[in-house]
């Protein structure tokens, strides 16, 4: 609510030409109490490598990947199917220190065992997934 007043009386400020609002050598001012001050936690900065375990696994039509990256590092993240072919690329790109969330939709593929991968710095891990249709 709060908010919303502040934008209407600035929105009135930039709309309205001065004259309409104020006489000559009349001031305008303007209080703002702040009461409730939210704290931002800082940005959750892994301490190591991780691609934690897929889920759901099984799954049909999506599994969802959380990956840990501490450092700045090329990173590959990639769905394989048995015969070790990259059915999917999910992320292939420098990445910032993080938890990053995919999600791989694999409607088109028939069922059966596939692998997500991460290669990230020196860092390689590989989960196995399977897709139940």
């Amino acid at each position: 609510m709060f908010l919303k007043q502040v934008r209407l009386l600035l929105l009135l400020l930039v709309l309205m030409p001065v004259g309409r609002l104020m006489a000559a050598g009349d001031t305008l001012s303007i209080s703002i109490i702040i009461q409730d001050v939210v704290s931002l936690e800082e940005a959750f900065v892994p301490d190591e490598y991780a691609l934690h375990p897929p889920y759901p696994n099984p799954f049909n039509p999506d599994v969802n990947l959380v990956v840990d990256i501490p450092q700045t590092a090329a990173t590959r993240i990639s769905i394989l199917n048995l015969r070790g072919q990259e059915v999917a690329i999910l992320e292939n790109r420098e990445l910032a220190p993080g938890r990053y969330d995919y999600q791989w939709r694999a409607s088109g593929q028939p069922s059966g065992i596939y692998f997500a991968r991460i290669r990230a710095g020196l860092f390689e891990k590989t989960e196995k997934i399977s897709l139940l249709k």
